[in-house]
């Protein structure tokens, strides 16, 4: 159970309740948005960079490539919330994590995601080189500041209990 109430539309600060009025107030309706919405900058910093990164990830890669990526690493880090939406983009796309055939670009995505949510202070160096040859090194950097965005939305669902 969350420790920390989600804002309502009431007790929201200006700035707050002048993005729910542009953007909608349906957006409260999200346990995990309703809580970063306690403050804007860190739901714009959380939130709202998770979905630029995403965006540019797929401008670069494909939505394909991203949500492999998103989903193996809130998978490792026992993200129920984020786990469960890219589960659900996945099976979208008609793949299923367990029984489908991943082609060497997404087998690297994959492998890359897992060390990243495992030990990020140890990527094997012969993983660092296969993403050297597989990706350019423009799409290195977004993937690996995609996991990073990624990785700070699931800590931020689990230490909130949400």
């Amino acid at each position: 159970m969350a420790w920390i109430n989600p804002i309502t539309y009431e007790k929201a600060s200006d700035s707050v309740k002048a993005f729910l009025d542009k953007n909608g107030k349906d957006t409260l309706h999200s346990k995990k948005a309703a809580t970063l919405l306690n403050n804007m900058v860190v739901y714009d910093s959380v939130e709202m960079n998770g979905w630029r990164m995403d965006a540019e990830l797929q401008r670069l890669l494909s939505k394909r490539l991203g949500d492999l990526l998103e989903y193996v690493i809130s998978s490792e880090n026992h993200s129920r919330i984020c786990t469960a939406y890219f589960r659900k983009c996945l099976e979208e796309q008609g793949i299923d994590f367990e029984t489908t055939a991943f082609n060497t670009q997404e087998k690297l995505i994959i492998e890359y995601g897992q060390a990243i949510a495992r030990d990020f202070h140890n990527i094997p160096e012969d993983l660092k080189q296969r993403m050297k040859e597989a990706f350019t090194e423009e799409q290195i950097v977004v993937i690996t500041g995609m996991a990073v965005v990624i990785t700070a939305d699931n800590y931020f669902e689990t230490i909130m209990d949400l």
